[in-house]
């Protein structure tokens, strides 16, 4: 028989690991998303087991299955251009549905709808130089599975925005030359 003390504390030790084992995955899915994500797994814990569900499900042959992945293939990407690729974020979003996001390009605000072939995109962050030195511009949408560009911030981009200012270079006889940067390059094809 089991004392009443005793049963006080498997009862307590049975719903703290009821807690842990509910939360674990909403701790992880806040860990390894984008902040702007985040707090949906602190207001409702339970969506972490359908992150947790997705992470475990996914495919094999993706692409770009680390942020150090998905960066490089943003520098290479942007390679040349005005846009520099400074982070990644894992975006969690809903499975067989358009991802929809605001982006605020040289002062305006563009909106943009992408359909990603898995629940997990890469937000490529950077600056373009041309526009603004804000590092928040979401420059590029990666899709996880396929790899494949699924927002390129130059579609947003004016004509003028990708054309950078002159800028002047010392000349060997002392006087001062001006050197036009060049603009960016169409968007290259097929993967690095």
């Amino acid at each position: 028989m089991i004392r009443f003390a005793n049963k006080r504390s498997l009862v307590a030790a049975i719903v703290v690991v009821a807690l842990i084992v509910f939360l674990v995955p909403a701790f992880v899915a806040y860990r390894y998303t984008a902040p702007l994500q985040r707090g949906q797994f602190v207001t409702h814990p339970w969506r972490g087991w359908a992150f947790a569900w997705a992470a475990l499900a996914v495919p094999g042959n993706a692409e770009l299955k680390t942020s150090g992945m998905a960066l490089r293939k943003a520098a290479w990407l942007f390679k040349g251009t005005a846009v520099d690729p400074r982070e990644v974020q894992l975006l969690y979003v809903p499975k067989g549905k358009p991802y929809t996001f605001t982006n605020a390009i040289g002062g305006r605000a563009v909106t943009n709808t992408v359909v990603p072939h898995y629940r997990f995109i890469w937000q490529v962050q950077g600056v373009v130089d041309t526009v603004s030195t804000r590092s928040d511009t979401v420059v590029a949408l990666l899709d996880y599975a396929t790899g494949g560009v699924l927002y390129d911030v130059r579609d947003d981009l004016r004509a003028s925005d990708l054309v950078r200012e002159p800028t002047a270079t010392p000349h060997p006889s002392g006087s001062p030359q001006t050197e036009l940067k060049p603009a960016a390059s169409p968007t290259p094809s097929g993967t690095p």
